[in-house]
């Protein structure tokens, strides 16, 4: 059989990390995924996806192939989720129903031992089918729609192999034999194997029939036969109290069968219907920008050496959440050529929607996402690291001191994390002292950003840094009624 197939990843899963998890939050980019897909388990999904973000294009190539196929296809993701819904219960459904049987204990008599063990080889049976069965359903929703992405086209592909596979079809006739839910319903052929001391090794199951009354016959004379050679032995229903370890150990060891089989094939497609959702959320969210009259697009995703980012027309999509929509929400573009941005403007001129924008759709572009804007180029970030400053009104109330010294202890924490090609998000950082002193503290933290390859968009309104900096150093962009440009 063969390995499980993913509609997230193409080889290992990236680590969950706690910088990204934080610059989600921070981005607000969970009020997004709530905005348009609603607070529940799919959009906590789709959250925790995006925390764990690829470290090269070919997932982001692999996802937007897929989330292409969905957006073209809205039916499809919807058919997709239901059949899946049920696919993923199966196991927990079978476990449960086995554990009924031997609820109150194992059988003490045979016959209630061979009870049991004929209604576990019921169950197994019944999930092998069912399994099967789903693998057919897909099969025939997918013969309805037309799909490109590598990811859709392999689940096609595998479901046509089992349609057509022989193996399959035997194990579905056979277990299409086992619908009587009780074991006094067949006439049994049993073949064992004895040892030199005539005790049963191995029994297996060679033949059943509709049960019909038959002559008793007594154990020994059943298997009198020479050592080491296997007896066929015909056991009728009304010979079981004799015989019936035979039968129970050959219905346990198929039983056993079907069961492995089962989880093999159900292996192959489990966790799609999870993934699912990390599709559903997006879907979702295109849908609003799409009904808000704002358009996306899918960016072009370079490795990390790249180390570009450059778009035309990005924005915000959190500003949906106000009411806003295209006639109102103001487009950016960013082109960052120096190694970092300083954005300046008043409170509330569009700094913090600009810095969300560029830094959703990088982690969004990494993610095999589409991007809130007209064209977008990124490399793939290292690490994503944010700070947003819970100081960034004037200075009012508390202790201002305190908050800069643990302003401070946040951002060397997050320099002791750096890596090459990592991109750091700055909202307001230091504005809690004296506007020169917070200048002069965070021109010593961007100093050291470059020395190490890591880009960076601050966004401010301390005036005081802007004369610290050399021409070319780095992008100055100022707001002018939500619009930056450069200065």
């Amino acid at each position: 059989m063969r390995n499980s197939i993913s509609l997230l990843y193409t080889g290992e899963r990236g680590e969950s990390l706690q910088s990204v998890r934080d610059a989600v939050y921070n981005l607000n980019i969970d009020r997004m995924a709530e905005f348009a897909g609603g607070k529940n388990r799919a959009t906590e999904y789709f959250l925790n996806v995006l925390c764990a973000p690829p470290s090269g294009t070919a997932d982001a190539e692999y996802r937007a192939e897929i989330l292409k196929d969905f957006i073209a296809s809205p039916e499809l993701l919807k058919e997709l989720i239901q059949l899946f819904r049920s696919y993923d219960n199966l196991r927990a459904e079978n476990e449960e129903m086995t554990k009924e049987i031997f609820r109150y204990g194992v059988p003490s008599s045979a016959l209630g031992l061979l009870d049991c063990t004929y209604e576990e080889l019921y169950i197994n049976a019944h999930f092998a089918r069912s399994v099967i069965a789903c693998f057919a359903e897909i099969n025939e929703l997918f013969s309805s729609f037309e799909v490109s992405s590598r990811g859709l086209k392999n689940m096609k592909e595998f479901c046509v192999s089992m349609k057509e596979s022989r193996c399959i079809d035997e194990v579905e006739r056979a277990a299409e034999r086992f619908r009587s839910e009780s074991a006094g319903s067949y006439r049994f052929t049993v073949r064992c194997e004895l040892n030199e001391a005539m005790e049963s090794v191995r029994c297996t199951l060679s033949d059943l029939s509709e049960a019909s009354k038959q002559d008793k016959k007594g154990i020994r004379e059943l298997f009198r036969k020479k050592p080491g050679i296997p007896a066929e032995i015909d056991i009728g229903s009304s010979a079981a109290d004799n015989s019936c370890s035979a039968v129970t150990a050959a219905l346990g060891n198929l039983s056993a069968l079907f069961s492995d089989i089962a989880l093999e094939i159900y292996s192959v497609f489990f966790g799609i219907g999870q993934e699912l959702q990390f599709y559903r959320v997006a879907c979702d969210m295109a849908e609003k920008l799409t009904a808000s009259g704002l358009s996306y697009c899918y960016p072009e995703v370079l490795e990390k050496e790249a180390d570009c980012l450059t778009a035309e027309g990005i924005y915000d999509m959190l500003l949906l959440t106000e009411g806003k929509n295209s006639d109102t929400i103001v487009p950016n573009d960013i082109d960052m050529t120096a190694p970092g941005i300083l954005a300046i403007g008043d409170n509330n001129c569009g700094k913090t929607s600009f810095l969300r924008a560029v830094g959703s759709a990088a982690l969004f572009a990494q993610s095999g996402l589409f991007v809130c804007a007209k064209s977008m180029r990124v490399s793939v970030r290292s690490g994503i690291f944010s700070h947003f400053s819970s100081a960034e009104k004037e200075l009012t109330a508390g202790d201002a001191a305190g908050r800069f010294e643990g302003e401070v202890m946040d951002i060397a924490k997050i320099i002791d994390s750096l890596t090459p090609y990592s991109l750091v998000l700055l909202n307001e950082s230091f504005q809690t002292t004296a506007y020169r002193e917070g200048a002069e503290g965070m021109k010593a933290i961007l100093d050291i950003l470059p020395k190490i390859k890591v880009r960076y968009i601050f966004v401010t309104h301390m005036k005081a840094i802007f004369k610290l900096f050399e021409p070319g150093e780095v992008t100055v962009l100022r707001a002018d009624k939500y619009k930056l440009v450069r200065d």
